[in-house]
């Protein structure tokens, strides 16, 4: 019978041998725990040791990955948010700066002192600039201003000396100035009318017209209507340039200098120009041709109600785009449960139920944009009744602009619409302080991620370093433990 002691010993040897198999086939699951107990720090590694064939890569990578889920992942998603969420202000914030445009413009003066004119003709055409005064009247009885122009006789030659030709100075007076030009034997006519233009220019145009196959002529035409040009020359012969080119045949004054005439409302008015700006304040009239006995141009002046009622259409236009990507960003459906960008975002918001209370409010007088054709249906869309607003304009003008863009006393509704935008919009204003907190907000992220994503793989560069040092434990233990086995199974043998 064997002895208590070696009873004793065969049972603790069995028991290591138990214990050390359990080791060695369940150090993953032991090491597990020991990482989940905070034993272990983590890295990250590529290879082990080759001792176990336990302790490999992949048991570190599902670890971390274990950890970049609870960690990393969540950082991840909240900067992708943040990202999406600057993405979508960039577009609110173009969308509000539009909408404030439409909002100013229609609060402006310009838009209202903008004038449209009608009854412009071929004869008569007429411009006034914003803010003239409204107004009607007929223009009769044209006779357009000309100005003065002068040929000479034919000559068979424009680039060689003028036959017969003497030398002298000759005097071209216009508009109480005197230009001298300088001849000889020897000038061709080209270089005549080199030395008008050059001398006379900013009056006096000259040109040489071929009017035949072999037959040019010296043409001169004053730059402004109604300014008689005149010749001297210091030559008295009969080979000076004005005998030699006939400039002082009255038959060659082709087109004489004269003054606009025309009725005003009846009244004759007499005018050294075409254009005449001088008439009314802010009114040009341009005279194109004369005109016949029974023509007639009846001119009105009005408010620019085209120009109006555009920026009104661009308003619903802007208004509509502004609201709808609003109510994208901040929605929430139960059904699919898709909820906005800003959803949970009180300042966004308010943006739309300040500016639909706005848009939707009466004054003093009861007045509001529905009356103008500006209406809102149940879904909030905005809409115009062209036909409503043109009414609406025509019965009272003044009073459409009073409620529009209002007066020294009293805020118009654009007004009103013009400032609170303002308040979003302007330097340093609401739409600015919440740029910049979601700027901080993701940069509170970024810090954050990085913070987790270094600390992270410091503990898996010292995981993998002690995997390597339990890889080479666990392989001499199993050679220690092949080395107990055949002990073990020596003694058993010999009991």
């Amino acid at each position: 019978m064997p002895s208590t002691s070696a009873t004793k010993n065969k049972s603790l040897i069995k028991f290591l041998i138990k214990l050390t198999k359990f080791l060695a086939h369940n150090v993953d699951m032991v090491l597990i725990i020991f990482y989940k107990k905070g034993f272990i720090m983590a890295g990250t590694i590529n290879s082990l040791g080759i001792g176990s064939g336990v302790l490999t890569s992949d048991l570190l990578d599902k670890l971390r990955e274990s950890d970049e889920s609870v960690i990393i992942k969540p950082l991840e998603s909240k900067i992708t948010l943040a990202n999406q969420k600057e993405d979508a202000y960039d577009l609110l914030s173009t969308l509000m700066t539009t909408f404030k445009s439409s909002a100013s413009a229609l609060d402006g003066d310009n838009l209202y002192l903008s004038r449209a004119v009608t009854g412009n003709t071929d004869a008569v055409t007429v411009t006034a600039e914003s803010g003239s005064n409204v107004q009607d009247f007929t223009i009769t009885n044209v006779d357009k201003a000309e100005a003065d122009v002068w040929h000479s006789s034919s000559l068979s030659e424009k680039s060689t000396p003028i036959v017969d030709l003497g030398s002298g100075t000759l005097t071209i007076s216009i508009n109480g100035e005197d230009f001298d030009i300088e001849y000889t034997d020897q000038s061709s006519l080209n270089e005549i009318r080199d030395g008008i233009n050059e001398t006379a220019g900013e009056s006096v145009t000259a040109s040489v017209l071929q009017v035949g196959e072999d037959s040019y002529e010296l043409v001169l035409t004053a730059k402004e209507t109604n300014q008689a040009i005149t010749f001297a020359d210091t030559n008295s012969d009969s080979d000076s340039l004005i005998n030699t080119l006939s400039l002082s045949d009255p038959l060659n004054n082709i087109q004489q200098a004269k003054a606009a005439t025309f009725e005003f409302n009846g009244i004759e008015i007499v005018r050294d120009t075409n254009e005449i700006s001088d008439l009314i304040v802010g009114v040009t009239i341009n005279l194109n041709k004369n005109q016949e006995a029974t023509d007639s141009a009846s001119i009105s002046i009005s408010q620019n109600s085209t120009s109006i009622s555009s920026e009104i259409s661009l308003f619903v236009s802007n208004y509509n785009s502004l609201i709808t990507n609003l109510q994208d960003m901040t929605r929430s459906d139960r059904e699919t449960g898709s909820v906005g960008i800003f959803n949970g975002d009180s300042f966004v918001k308010s943006i739309s139920r300040e500016i639909t209370s706005l848009v939707t409010q009466m004054d003093e007088n009861r007045d509001s944009l529905i009356n103008y054709g500006i209406e809102l249906d149940r879904d909030g869309v905005m809409s115009l009744n062209n036909d409503m607003f043109a009414t609406q304009y025509a019965t009272d003008p003044e009073g459409m602009e009073l409620f529009f863009s209002g007066d020294s006393k009293t805020d118009g509704i654009f007004t009103k619409l013009n400032t609170k935008m303002n308040e979003y919009t302007g330097y340093n204003q609401l739409m600015s302080s919440f740029s910049d907190q979601l700027e901080s907000a993701k940069d509170n992220l970024v810090a954050q991620y990085d913070k987790q994503k270094a600390s992270l793989d410091t503990r898996y560069e010292i995981l993998q370093k002690k995997f390597i040092a339990y890889d080479a434990i666990i392989s001499r233990i199993n050679a220690q433990f092949s080395s107990l086995q055949m002990m073990i199974d020596a003694e058993a043998n010999r009991d």
